[in-house]
């Protein structure tokens, strides 16, 4: 699988700070909702113990309204039941997020409210860790998801995160500043 053009130039823009952080957010989601073929797409960040955990959603585009919008923090168990299926298989193909092991659970507090019918996410960590996700939302209908739409994701989410990371780094950094917390972008 090649990674499409458009993805790396945005990475190299980012990386030679050629976009702002904001920027590079809003293009990247929409890039991933167009090459997924989804509705919505999203990058969220996991931070906190694992108890407390919360989910910070750094950017989302809606395909239906053609914007890139902001979501607020979600916590509690839900989260952290969520954390542990991304943490331990990487990824989440849910085609009925209703229903799904990993979704069901928050079906009826954040999935259905915002019409979201299907999610694809896949996990990225940074020196080992855990530290986020990559979504894409199906509202509306259904979607069956392929393991060629999630190898994509995860291509796609590999590389950006990348640029993320790197993008904040000074020469003595040990970890980015991006994905600590206290220094997010947003």
């Amino acid at each position: 699988m090649i990674l499409h053009v458009d993805v790396v130039h945005l990475c190299a823009n980012l990386e030679n700070r050629n976009v702002t952080r904001r920027e590079f957010l809003e293009r990247a989601v929409r890039l991933v909702a167009r090459e997924i073929g989804c509705s919505r797409a999203g990058l969220w960040l996991f931070h906190g113990e694992s108890s407390d955990l919360c989910m910070r959603c750094l950017a989302m585009y809606d395909g239906q309204l053609d914007r890139t919008t902001q979501l607020p923090d979600e916590n509690g168990p839900l989260v952290s039941e969520y954390f542990r299926v991304l943490e331990g298989t990487g990824y989440v193909m849910a085609a009925d997020a209703r229903t799904h092991f990993a979704t069901a659970s928050f079906y009826e507090k954040w999935l259905k409210p915002n019409g979201v019918q299907s999610l694809l996410a896949a996990a990225f960590s940074v020196n080992g860790r855990l530290y986020g996700a990559f979504t894409c939302a199906q509202v509306d209908g259904t979607m069956e998801w392929t393991r060629s739409q999630l190898a994509t994701l995860r291509l796609i989410g590999s590389r950006m995160s990348l640029a993320l990371a790197n993008a904040d780094r000074s020469p003595t950094d040990t970890q980015p500043a991006l994905l600590t917390e206290g220094k997010l972008p947003i």
